[in-house]
C-alpha cells in the first residue's frame, strides 16, 4: 500500500471518528459536558501530520519522563534488578497466555490484545473493523480490551478510551436508556 493510499484511509477514518466523537459529546447532558470540559474531552483526539506519530518530539511529554525510585536506590531488594523484572515479565506472561487460552474465540482475543497492547495503530485496523471481522459489536471488542489491560495490569493503549471517558460515557448511555424506558 502506498503512503497516499494509507493518507487517504486514515483521513477517512479520522472523518468518521470524529462524527462519532461529536455525536456521543452532543448526548451528553449538561453537567455530563461541562465535566468532560474539565477534562478535556470535548474535542477528538487526532494526528492532523497522517503518520500516525504525535505532532511534538515525545520526549518532551510526561510520559518520558523517569523520577527514580528513591527508597529502592537507599534501601535497595535483595533480589537483583534482573531476577525482579524477570519475575513481573513470566507472571504476565503467564496471564497473557491463560488469557488466550481461556477464551473460546482465541483470534479475538488476539485481535483484542494487540489493541490493549498499542500494536493496532501499525497494523491499521480499529476496533470496528476488529468487531465487523469476528461478527460483534464495537462496544465488545472494547469491553474485552478494557479486560485485557486490567488482568494485565496495563494502561489504556492510544486506541482506547481512558477509564474517564468510559465512565462519563457509559454514564450519559443509562441516561438515554432510561429516558427511553420512561
Amino acid at each position: 500500500m502506498s503512503s497516499d493510499d494509507y493518507a487517504k484511509k486514515q483521513t477517512k477514518r479520522d472523518g468518521e471518528y470524529e462524527r462519532e466523537y461529536e455525536a456521543w459529546v452532543k448526548s451528553m447532558s449538561l453537567d455530563e459536558r461541562r465535566e468532560a470540559e474539565k477534562l478535556g474531552l470535548l474535542k477528538p483526539c487526532l494526528q492532523r501530520h497522517g503518520n500516525g506519530a504525535a505532532d511534538h518530539d515525545m520526549a518532551d511529554t510526561p510520559a518520558a519522563s523517569h523520577t527514580p525510585d528513591i527508597a529502592a536506590l537507599v534501601e535497595p531488594d535483595d533480589d537483583p534488578p534482573e531476577t525482579q523484572s524477570m519475575g513481573s515479565a513470566t507472571e504476565i506472561l503467564r496471564r497473557l497466555v491463560a488469557d488466550i487460552v481461556f477464551e473460546d474465540n482465541t483470534r479475538l482475543t488476539i485481535d483484542c490484545l494487540t489493541i490493549a497492547l498499542g500494536l493496532r495503530v501499525y497494523a491499521g485496523d480499529s476496533m470496528t473493523m476488529i468487531a465487523k471481522r469476528h461478527g460483534i459489536t464495537r462496544a465488545a471488542v472494547s469491553k474485552r480490551c478494557v479486560d485485557i489491560t486490567e488482568r494485565l495490569k496495563l494502561p489504556p493503549s492510544r486506541a482506547m478510551r481512558s477509564e474517564t471517558a468510559r465512565r462519563i460515557y457509559r454514564n450519559s448511555q443509562l441516561k438515554r436508556y432510561r429516558s427511553e424506558k420512561s
